[in-house]
């Protein structure tokens, strides 16, 4: 019997021992839909299109590939797992190919028999045969994802091809296209701010929400970037997963600490201005999604330009500069993975054209940008004294490695530096009698506005989570308690846990006793509760 609608598929066997092979769908465009076999690769859905560019093979490119490109063995973009392409078809597309070739057979057994019968009563004048005329459909596999695709054309390679979420690697080559997808969505962000800048007058409105959705997009994009990175570097290291990365990677210090577990520290590479400006930024994203726009007392701190309850500055140069700084980490972890630098790595539009902070080598910590009326040696002491205080009882300054820090300065410079942090509430003076320096020591003040420039983080939000812990218990409040709540160590834990304790009478406040608390525990009377839920409020904003 012959098969003639079979033998289309027909690639190698015999008539009757056919093999068979059946092309992969493909999108309307051409691309042909590929699943990952890693179950762990969500969403394991890409496609995998033409050699759409050429692009010479040179010993740079070919030592950041996996393997020699345009070879009969596909790279999960989401894994780096490596299988001949067969792996990569989807249980769906094979199920529906096996229901093809059922269709087709079919066809060719009915052709026959009817052809048999046909040919047996050629001539008869008694027996007519008349095939069945009835309708077979004809399945075929056909590609469904309709989410947002990232379109990509590797690098290295010249392959076309599309990820629904970070692609790491190239499906062909298996070249990392870290950076390249990141860039992809920095052209984004420029194409918005563009469109932003072009809108008159009459539509500031539309214009400053087209730059905050912009402004947004950079820190999304890079928050899953680093995230995707660390997760794979988590596998590949055979290291389990812990169990709530959250938004750990919108943070630069929680982020270099994920990172150090894969001993990499990708911000190594920014300067002190870029690294602010990426702080700051990172902050304002804050403030635009869960604030409308308006500064509050915790960005305040952040940038010293900004006025609370007036909306965050947005201009379209900056964006594209918090893009081109993310750009540079995505950089340095694309570097990463692929063992070294990709030969195309500073073609970036943004990195060729955007202008990178200005730095300040008196200021790097650009401590002149918080809105207050002290000189700059009075801020830098401020920063010292935070970081030299290892349990955050505020101790006096030991003057000796006062003067052995800011040995460039004189004792008069020094006294006068500290009488403005007295001046402004940042420190408690005594002066004795034999002369030099004045005896100081930080007040909870100094340490609620500095700490955040000595050991980037927030205090007001330290405040914020241990005031509701302390709601979420009982009245009578241990510091003990709430310390192993926290996790901390008792430099961060101390000054929060003091600033809740200040908005509680001196008469409900402990003294401190014998114990490594500033504060052992107090008690709230419904009244102090009421003052504090709104405390705690006005601090979130």
């Amino acid at each position: 019997m012959k098969f003639p609608r079979l033998s289309l598929y027909r690639t190698g066997g015999t008539t009757t021992n056919m093999k068979l092979s059946l092309p992969v769908p493909r999108t309307p465009d051409g691309r042909a839909y590929r699943f990952s076999p890693n179950e762990d690769a969500q969403p394991r859905h890409f496609v995998i299109g033409s050699v759409v560019a050429d692009v010479p093979l040179t010993a740079e490119l070919r030592a950041r590939m996996k393997h020699d490109p345009h070879i009969p063995k596909t790279v999960c973009p989401y894994s780096g797992t490596i299988a001949d392409d067969a792996a990569f078809t989807h249980p769906e597309d094979q199920k529906a190919a096996r229901e093809l070739v059922k269709h087709e057979l079919d066809r060719d057994v009915e052709d026959a028999v009817a052809q048999m019968f046909k040919d047996a009563f050629k001539g008869s004048k008694h027996v007519t045969f008349k095939p069945r005329n009835r309708s077979m459909p004809k399945p075929k596999p056909r590609f469904t994802r309709q989410d947002l695709m990232r379109e990509l054309v590797c690098d290295h390679c010249g392959r076309d091809y599309g990820v629904f979420a970070i692609g790491l690697f190239c499906p062909d080559c298996g070249a990392p296209n870290l950076r390249l997808h990141f860039t992809r969505e920095a052209e984004l962000v420029d194409d918005q701010v563009s469109l932003a800048e072009q809108i008159d007058g009459d539509s500031e409105e539309l214009a400053y929400r087209l730059l905050g959705n912009a402004h947004e997009d950079v820190l999304t994009a890079f928050e899953a970037t680093l995230k995707a990175v660390y997760l794979y570097g988590k596998v590949q290291a055979s290291a389990p997963l812990p169990p709530k990365v959250g938004n750990d990677f919108q943070n630069v210090e929680k982020g270099r600490k994920r990172f150090a577990e894969l001993g990499i520290d990708p911000f190594v590479g920014l300067s002190d201005a870029e690294l602010a400006a990426l702080k700051l930024n990172i902050q304002k994203r804050h403030v635009i999604g869960h604030n409308l726009g308006v500064v509050d007392d915790k960005f305040a701190t952040h940038d010293g330009a900004a006025k609370v309850g007036e909306t965050v500055h947005l201009v379209g140069e900056d964006i594209r500069q918090f893009a081109a700084i993310s750009q540079k980490v995505v950089d340095a972890l694309d570097t990463w993975l692929g063992g070294s630098a990709s030969p195309t790595i500073n073609q970036s539009h943004l990195l060729l054209n955007v202008k990178e902070p200005e730095a300040h080598p008196d200021d790097p910590k650009n401590l002149m940008d918080l809105d207050l009326e002290l000189s700059l040696l009075a801020r830098k002491i401020a920063v010292w004294v935070a970081e030299q205080d290892s349990d955050g009882w505020r101790n006096f300054v030991d003057p000796d490695k006062l003067r052995e820090a800011f040995k460039d300065n004189s004792d008069s410079e020094l006294e006068e530096a500290i009488a403005e942090l007295e001046t402004d509430g940042f420190a408690e003076m005594s002066r004795t009698l034999g002369g030099g320096l004045p005896a100081f020591r930080p007040s909870l003040d100094l340490y609620l506005t500095f700490d955040s420039l000595a050991f980037d983080r927030d205090s007001i939000a330290d405040t914020i989570t241990v005031g509701e812990l302390v709601l979420a218990g009982d009245d009578s409040v241990s510091g003990e308690t709430i310390f192993e709540q926290t996790g901390w160590d008792e430099r961060r834990f101390n000054p929060a846990f003091e600033h809740i304790a200040s908005q509680i009478p001196d008469g409900r406040v402990s003294k401190t006793f014998g114990t490594k608390f500033t504060v052992p525990w107090f008690h709230m009377l419904p009244e102090d509760r009421v003052r504090m839920k709104r405390f705690v409020a006005n601090l979130k904003g």
